[in-house]
């Protein structure tokens, strides 16, 4: 596996799993500009093919917005992925990240508990379709303000 600097381009080539499909059609043309501007956004790539994007958009105070999209045949890659991810949190500069997932997609809420994110609760209609969501919440404890 290999990280690249995410590149627009990349999610052009990106079969996203189902449950992420709708998540495409969504994203703003200008915000993937910027994430690709800022150097806070990734790609990786298994066999010369883009299995995922994703990275963390900052928030301000601070905070980061993470986000992911993954191949629809992205789990073989999955353990190494979330090792990658797992570092990058732990080393980033951030105090609080933040993340969101669709109730009605499990993986990844499994994938967040992995990454060492904590539940903060339901969001309602917070999805596209009008579906809830999960938030979720990375803290860096030696971060965090007294």
């Amino acid at each position: 596996m290999t990280i690249l600097p995410f590149a627009v381009s990349h999610l052009e080539t990106l079969v996203l799993q189902p449950a992420q499909a709708a998540w495409q059609g969504e994203l703003c043309p200008d915000s993937l500009q910027a994430l690709e501007a800022t150097g806070e956004a990734w790609s990786l790539l298994v066999r010369q093919r883009i299995i995922g994007c994703g990275g963390v958009q900052e928030q301000g105070g601070g905070r980061g917005l993470a986000w992911a999209l993954l191949a629809q045949d992205a789990g073989p890659a999955m353990l190494a992925a979330t090792r990658v991810v797992r570092r990058y949190l732990q080393a980033s500069p951030y105090r609080r990240i933040e993340a969101a997932t669709a109730c009605s997609f499990a993986p990844a809420a499994r994938w967040a508990a992995m990454l060492g994110f904590s539940s903060e609760g339901r969001m309602r209609a917070y999805c596209q379709d009008g579906g809830d969501a999960e938030r979720w919440a990375y803290i860096i404890p030696d971060r965090q303000e007294s």
